[in-house]
């Protein structure tokens, strides 16, 4: 009997050590997450290189590398949390995007080898999802705006989207909305007329505002965008980062030149300031994307004195700030479920 008691409480010990280690060790990643948010990318890597180290098989260890790396790794990163936890739908969404992201690439530079095989796996991965989960909403609007966005050249099948599109219908009416237009758009659709069709029947949420409004900005009508937004930001503070978006619309009006381009860019200014003005708590990502951006604008209108106080705000914040006229991207924390899916063929 004493043996017996006493490999069970051998047995107790040892099923504590483990959850021990196992909540230390996700720990540490959560720490490497907010290093990584916190613009210290190295002292990420460093700390996950150590937990893989001890334990080649921690898939959330391999996520969050993935998404810290930045090279050809991401990829085999992404691959070994897949490895070991073959159902995270979260890790296959993110290597569907990072498949892709290198098919976008290609075509930047026409490599027709190069976009049918990026899509060719990123559709995979994504039919992949539907086996698990065949209702996940976000991979089939994901297909639908692949094979509906792309000519046929480079793997456009509207067909194919048709079939999604019908799966999707059966699932959620916004995302349906959202794979209906990307269709009606081979047809010139009108991106207006149709979110006002569908807060006509189905009511003016939030979601429903922010792609209204969008669509004012691919419309070039800035102000009844803001209309939108404003009505949404009233409801949600939360939602403040859409004066980011009117900032981009701006931006884009003055690349193009004309007339206006000195309006443009004090209208860029005035809605960055009015993000970093809020009082909700932002992303130091989000912060240092605004004033790299307010450094470069005031740098070309020759401000050389306020340019270098914006750039220096920038580099504090995060010392390899982005320099894309895109929103950076704030990446959840590894332990929460989420994916959302973010079209390659829209500016916004």
């Amino acid at each position: 009997m004493k043996t017996i008691v006493n490999h069970l409480l051998l047995g107790l010990v040892m099923l504590s050590v483990s959850s021990l280690y196992c909540q230390n060790t996700t720990d540490s990643i959560m720490k490497a997450y907010e290093l990584r948010m916190d613009g210290r990318t190295e002292e990420a890597l460093e700390v996950l290189t150590q937990i893989i180290e001890s334990d080649s098989t921690n898939a959330m260890a391999h996520f969050e590398m993935a998404r810290a790396i930045e090279d050809q790794k991401k990829s085999y990163h992404i691959k070994e949390a897949i490895r070991y936890q073959p159902d995270n739908l979260m890790y296959r969404f993110y290597q569907a995007n990072l498949q892709m992201l290198e098919a976008y690439k290609a075509m930047k530079t026409n490599n027709t080898e190069l976009i049918t095989y990026n899509l060719d796996l990123c559709t995979k991965t994504l039919k992949s999802i539907l086996t698990i989960k065949p209702d996940c909403k976000e991979s089939l609007l994901f297909l639908i705006d692949i094979y509906g966005s792309l000519p046929k050249e480079m793997g456009g099948n509207i067909e194919f989207a048709e079939n999604y599109l019908k799966i999707l219908k059966r699932v959620d009416n916004f995302y349906a909305a959202q794979g209906e237009l990307i269709i009606g758009l081979n047809n010139d659709a009108d991106l207006v007329n149709h979110w006002k069709t569908y807060i006509d029947t189905y009511g003016e949420s939030n979601e429903a505002l922010i792609k209204l409004g969008k669509a004012y900005l691919m419309t070039n009508d800035i102000e009844s965008a803001k209309a939108c937004f404003n009505k949404v930001m009233k409801r949600d503070p939360k939602q403040t980062i859409l004066y980011l978006d009117v900032a981009r619309a701006h931006l884009y009006a003055a690349m193009r030149g004309g007339d206006h381009q000195d309006e443009s860019l004090k209208k860029f200014k005035e809605n960055i300031h009015l993000y970093l003005d809020t009082a909700v708590e932002k992303p130091k990502l989000l912060e240092a994307w605004c004033y790299g951006w307010l450094g470069m604008i005031e740098g070309r209108q020759g401000n050389k004195e306020l340019a270098d106080n914006y750039a220096a705000k920038a580099e504090k914040l995060i010392p390899d700030y982005p320099k894309f006229t895109a929103i950076p991207i704030v990446d959840e924390p590894p332990n929460v479920m989420v994916y959302h899916y973010r079209s390659y063929f829209t500016p916004f």
